[in-house]
């Protein structure tokens, strides 16, 4: 995918959907209808621009259709898209040539989707070997592929939308690693209440 995209469609909406994140959505609007057929059929990328009180911001989320779930008599359709790369939003029209919907002009931000620092890396692998002792899964096995990036981290913590963004706003890889880190450090904590509080009702 190059950096600059134009007549890109888009589908601006309120998530924020991250490298690797599987995202449910509701099409019911005839132009996102339209929209979706259209990457059925091409199996081509779509923008969806982050929306919060009604506003379009700069930056989203490039996406594939991962599945379509149901159809309705009317066409309206359950589907899941998934999260390729983030991009931020130059330019926007309400509708490209001949279709009903939308598009514009967008770059992607390969640039920050950067490899992490081995603290990071290290915190990250302690994060999911604590959730699998709280899940009573296998501990032994290695949940850090060595290919994982920054972006692919940020996907799998249980991010607020408005966490995601403002880590997304962040100007460099410094911050975003340090966003991270301290994330995870909370994440911890609270996980090892519930580590205690699970033992002590096991013990009870």
């Amino acid at each position: 995918m190059t950096d600059f995209l134009n007549n890109f469609p888009l589908f601006p909406i309120g998530v924020i959907v991250l490298p690797g994140e599987i995202q449910p959505l509701h099409i019911f609007e005839p132009r996102y209808k339209q929209l979706i057929r259209d990457m059925e059929a091409s199996k081509g990328v779509f923008g969806i621009p982050y929306v919060v009180d009604g506003k379009i911001c700069k930056y989203g989320s490039a996406v594939v259709l991962h599945k379509i779930l149901a159809v309705s008599p009317t066409g309206e359709m359950d589907i899941l898209v998934k999260g390729v790369n983030i991009f931020s939003l130059e330019s926007m029209n309400e509708q490209m040539t001949e279709k009903l919907y939308g598009g514009g002009s967008v770059k992607i931000l390969s640039q920050i989707n950067t490899e992490p620092s081995d603290e990071l890396r290290q915190k990250f692998e302690e994060y999911q070997h604590q959730l699998a002792r709280i899940n009573k899964l296998d501990t032994k096995q290695d949940f850090i592929p060595q290919n994982i990036h920054i972006l692919d981290i940020a996907g799998q913590l249980p991010l607020e939308l408005n966490e995601k963004y403002s880590f997304l706003k962040l100007e460099n890889h410094e911050q975003r690693e340090d966003f991270l880190l301290n994330k995870l450090n909370f994440l911890l904590v609270i996980n090892h209440k519930l580590e205690e509080v699970g033992y002590r009702f096991y013990l009870n």
